[in-house]
Parts: structure tokens; C-alpha cells; sequence
């Protein structure tokens, strides 16, 4: 029997759990011990017996398939943020615009399901080439920081790293929107990065979590 991992997962490895985001569900879950186990060694590349393959297809981790696993995870650590001030001036353009999108990504995430704006998101071409133009990154992470001042930022990071990610999109530079989970307790988070640099979600966050999905 081969295998592959079932579409719309996504894992990691967190406190050496595999931990799993059903993005079709929008749900995050782990697996009971057993089957972690067995998910890892298949995952790490080792070759199970038929019962123990089908365990894990019962699951609904895996299916019938020749892709076999999927890798990992997996995006460089963050060891800057962009939005600590650096001198330069706030365009009020850009903070309208940080605020627009923002509030653009609340409403949609009430009316549609996650995958599908992901899905939208992760199609949608850059409006240039994509570039790796800090000043363009540092204006949207300033703005996006100074939107706070005027609407409720708290427990919003997926809307705020989704109306990120259109804008840096929007300005033609090269990012990533990540979703990220830590365990003991479990907790989730979004946000952009480019680079080892934090556009929007805090440095000192996102070092608490660990990549498991990460939309280009």
C-alpha cells in the first residue's frame, strides 16, 4: 500500500508532537500517542507494515497515494522586526490603507471559509516582481503597527497578517504569511515574515511558535 498525506493538511513538529492544521476545517489537532508515532516514523520516511498503514489511513491522516509524506513545516527563524521605529516618516496613505485592509480581512473571514481566502490569497500575483525591498517592508510594518491607535488589534493577528500579506503582495515585495501553534497550552498565531524579518506579528510572539503553514 503507498500512501500520501490527505489534501488540506498541513503539520509540524511541536514538542515532538506532529501537530496538524485542517485548513478545509479550520481546525488545528494532534493525534493520540500510538498514532503519533506511527505518523512520524512514516513521515521520517520509514517503511511501516500493511496493518500499521492502514491505521493511519483510518485515521484520516493519510490516503491512498503515491506522493508519499508530506515534508514538514518549515520557514527561516525570525530574529527581526520591522516594525520598531527606524526615523522615517508614517505615510498616511499607508496607515489608511493598513486599517482598510484590515477591516476588509474581518468581514471576509466571517462571510467565507478560511481555505477558501487562503486560497484566493495564495493565487493572487504580486502586483511586480516580487522584490526584497526592506524600506517598502519597514512602511508596511509601521503602518500596520500605528493602526493600532485607531481599531482593536487584540486577538486579530489572522486578519491582520492577511490584509499584511495583500499589501506586501500589493507593493510587488517578497513575503510569507504563517500560521504558527505551540503546545502547553495550545495557542495559534499569524503572521508575515520576509526573510528573518517580522513584517506584522510581533518578534517576540512569533518566537513562541512553530511554522505550519506557510502561504508564499
Amino acid at each position: 500500500m503507498h500512501l500520501a498525506l490527505r489534501p488540506g493538511l498541513s503539520w509540524c513538529i511541536c514538542a515532538g508532537k506532529a501537530v496538524f492544521l485542517d485548513l478545509e476545517r479550520d481546525r488545528y489537532f494532534c493525534l493520540p500517542e500510538e498514532l503519533d508515532q506511527l505518523f512520524l516514523r512514516w513521515a521520517s520516511g520509514d517503511t511501516l507494515a500493511s496493518d500499521d498503514q492502514g491505521r493511519l489511513e483510518a485515521s484520516g491522516i493519510t490516503q491512498a497515494g503515491d506522493d508519499g509524506p508530506a515534508p514538514a513545516a518549515a520557514f527561516v527563524s525570525a530574529s527581526r522586526d520591522l516594525a520598531i521605529a527606524d526615523g522615517s516618516s508614517l505615510s498616511i496613505p499607508d496607515l489608511f490603507a493598513a486599517v482598510a485592509g484590515q477591516v476588509h480581512a474581518r468581514r471576509a473571514l466571517r462571510r467565507c471559509p478560511l481555505a477558501r481566502i487562503i486560497a484566493s490569497l495564495a493565487a493572487t500575483p504580486c502586483a511586480a516582481t516580487p522584490s526584497r525591498d526592506e524600506a517598502r517592508l519597514r512602511r508596511i510594518a509601521r503602518s500596520f503597527a500605528t493602526s493600532a491607535l485607531l481599531i482593536r488589534v487584540a486577538d486579530q493577528c489572522l486578519p491582520r497578517a492577511i490584509a499584511a500579506q495583500q499589501r506586501c503582495r500589493h507593493n510587488g515585495v517578497d513575503s510569507a504569511l504563517l500560521f504558527g501553534v505551540r503546545l502547553h497550552p495550545f495557542a495559534a498565531h499569524s503572521w508575515v515574515q520576509a526573510g528573518n524579518a517580522v513584517v506584522v506579528g510581533d518578534l517576540e510572539l512569533v518566537r513562541l511558535y512553530t511554522p505550519i503553514l506557510v502561504i508564499r
